[in-house]
């Protein structure tokens, strides 16, 4: 049997997709590093608080982008969605929970596709960007993926994004983050940052 077929009903698996986001098929969740050209589906998300400061993480020593510097992010795992997963990450991560609806947005219109370089192999994902405003000051990380946290001033966190400063790949030519960073700015000014927050 197949692992489309065999793991069609739990969560040990990853969906498989082309760059233009056409799935293909189903892998065990530890087959990932036998993808070429292929792309999984991740999530991150830009958590904010009221000093309009974006919480980054230092990865542990895992399996993707080891000791790199990132937001909060992952896998979309089995047939879950993205803003499922995304919240899954917030619990495993740093012990974010019970979000509310519009605490949290996606920035980008659509799944933008990115590899990613881990321990020399280029790691290709369709990635799903959010944001997430919080004036949570306390997080529970999760060791096995996250070594540190810091805050970090909005504009300096979306600059080291563009400049190849973390795990995401340097803004090029064929790769911009000009729209989902204006969408974050936006999404931020939009609301009433003092009142709305969740603390959970």
């Amino acid at each position: 049997m197949d692992s489309k077929s065999s793991n069609q009903n739990n969560s040990e698996f990853y969906k498989v997709y082309d760059k233009t986001g056409k799935y293909l098929y189903n892998i065990d969740i530890n087959k990932e590093k036998s993808l070429t050209n292929q792309y999984l589906h991740g999530v991150t998300c830009f958590v904010v608080n009221n000093n309009n400061e974006v919480l980054m993480e230092v990865r542990a020593n895992t399996e993707l982008t080891p000791g790199k510097i990132d937001l909060v992010s992952g896998h979309v795992n089995g047939n879950e969605i993205g803003i499922h997963a995304m919240l899954r990450e917030l619990e495993e991560e740093v012990g974010i929970t019970h979000v509310l609806g519009n605490d949290i947005k996606r920035v980008s219109d659509l799944s933008k596709p990115l590899g990613f370089e881990s321990k020399g192999k280029i790691r290709n994902f369709h990635i799903d960007f959010y944001c997430l405003q919080t004036k949570k000051h306390h997080f529970t990380i999760q060791p096995e993926e996250v070594e540190s946290l810091k805050w970090v001033p909005m504009e300096e966190a979306f600059n080291m994004i563009k400049n190849g400063q973390t795990k995401f790949p340097k803004q090029c030519g064929y790769v911009s983050y000009e729209k989902i960073f204006q969408n974050v700015r936006e999404f931020c000014r939009s609301r009433d940052l003092q009142e709305n927050y969740i603390d959970k």
